[in-house]
């Protein structure tokens, strides 16, 4: 196979490098400024998209660079075009999936009258929800206060707190919090759908999550998957809102309380970084400045450098081994073998299994494993196959948020999830558990329940329900 070298024109390789980041991160930035509600509904994947393709940039461009994780040098090279265009595809399915003139369909069409079956009658839906997420959020700051130490006034390490002190409770957070702070967000914005305000007792509650995870010695990542899943149904508000020329959903004064409360969450951040590495793990000075760069700027670009090594320049991939380790006999089926298999394949077996017995693994996944499953050609035909089933999946959950379809959207939660955390992970293991399938069946029968009791509703036209919820025009 004939491979592009860095040696043979470096300028040349570097113009294009730099051309394919930054054509995705404008694109990227465009989305979020114009249309502010896809940003929001992708942010979880935009900003992973972002950080990682800026790290392959960097090692390609001021490569070799020191790897302490691979424990090699990695780069210069080209690796950055290949993910671009990988970035880049998945980018024109979303922006293909959400035009314009589909979601001005979506919101032209008819609507069965609602508000008086799950809300402002005899029961209150949202009620009841608040109260069954207000119980567990109530019980789970019981058990952290009655358990043990608090990791952030300890020194803690979170994985050390988990495994020693963590109770039954703090255990489902962590494996299920994302998808609790979606359904958070989606009972803070469905009153607005009916022109009410925004429920703000759902806001409260997520604020209530981040802080016990703060004191449990969460750090960026955390805070970065729970807002990112909070925020999607806040998107999908904006976009209704947007599309049917209504008045903004936040007024002024909520705009800047928000704000301040997104400055609170980034010093929260910071400081929540800052204590792990300074308090927890003693670093400093050089050495901290090290670990940093390392963190930012070489761990999530490093294990693509691998893959784009073996497939793209030595083309030594084998499609059927990848499938087999990663489908069939992985290190830990109970985790993200993807990412057990990429480690196997760029260290020593001995040290991946080390490494991953101690519950940690390393950044990355996406699109990692579609290339060593494809090769150079196959894996981006992977690439567009997966980004048109997760753009027409988060259409198909849009749909869902807009028509109040709540058990729907409940049940959707978890393949939400897993599509999230493939298209930034690689983790593909899931979707062939018997667990996955069946969530997978109940979510399609709650739909096909709820779609036929809709249709026992009186149905308003679009531009009725529109007048009737006093949003046309609105001041």
């Amino acid at each position: 196979m004939a491979t592009l070298s860095w040696t043979s024109d470096p300028v040349i390789f570097a113009i294009l490098s730099v051309s394919a980041a930054g054509l995705i991160l404008v694109t990227t930035a465009g989305i979020s400024i114009f249309r502010p509600a896809l940003g929001l509904i992708f942010f979880f994947v935009f900003f992973a998209f972002a950080w990682r393709l800026c790290s392959v940039l960097y090692i390609g461009l001021f490569g070799p660079v020191f790897s302490e994780q691979l424990e090699r040098h990695i780069g210069p090279g080209s690796a950055v075009l290949p993910i671009a265009l990988a970035q880049g595809l998945v980018i024109v399915a979303l922006l293909w999936s959400f035009r314009e003139a589909r979601v001005c369909a979506l919101f032209a069409e008819g609507a069965p009258v609602m508000s008086s079956r799950v809300a402002g009658g005899g029961f209150e839906l949202a009620d009841a929800a608040f109260w069954l997420a207000g119980f567990f959020v109530v019980v789970l700051w019981a058990e952290l206060l009655t358990s043990g130490p608090i990791p952030v006034f300890t020194g803690m390490e979170r994985f050390d707190y988990s495994r020693l002190y963590g109770g039954w409770l703090h255990r489902l957070l962590i494996e299920w919090g994302p998808m609790l702070a979606f359904q958070l967000g989606l009972f803070l914005v469905a009153p607005t759908f009916r022109d009410h305000p925004s429920d703000w007792r759902f806001g409260a509650l997520f604020a209530s999550l981040i802080l016990y995870l703060f004191l449990v010695g969460h750090r960026f990542s955390s805070f970065y998957a729970y807002s990112s899943f909070f925020v999607i149904p806040i998107g999908v508000a904006i976009l209704a809102r947007q599309t049917l020329q209504q008045r903004p959903l936040f007024s002024a004064a909520v705009v800047r309380n928000i704000t301040i409360v997104g400055a609170i969450l980034c010093v929260l951040v910071v400081g929540a970084v800052a204590y792990s590495y300074m308090v927890v793990r003693g670093f400093e000075g050089a050495l901290l400045f090290t670990k940093l760069s390392q963190r930012i700027l070489v761990q999530q670009g490093e294990m693509w450098w691998a893959t784009f090594e073996r497939v793209f320049l030595r083309d030594n991939w084998n499609g059927a081994h990848a499938a087999y380790k990663v489908f069939v006999d992985p290190f830990d089926p109970g985790r993200n073998s993807t990412m057990q298999f990429l480690m196997e394949e760029a260290l020593p077996h001995a040290r991946a299994h080390l490494i991953l017995d101690l519950g940690s693994a390393y950044t990355g996944g996406w699109p990692e494993i579609l290339f060593e499953l494809g090769g150079p050609v196959g894996g981006f035909l992977l690439v567009a196959a997966s980004a048109v089933i997760f753009s027409e999946f988060m259409f198909l959950l849009t749909r869902c948020i807009v028509q109040e379809r709540f058990a729907t959207c409940f049940f959707l939660t978890p393949v939400l999830y897993a599509l999230m955390i493939t298209v930034v992970s690689g983790m593909l293991n899931s979707f062939v558990q018997l667990t996955f399938l069946l969530k997978l069946s109940v979510a399609l029968l709650v739909y096909l329940a709820e779609d036929r009791w809709r249709g026992t509703l009186p149905l308003l036209p679009a531009a009725d329900s529109n007048s009737h919820a006093g949003l046309q025009g609105s001041p």
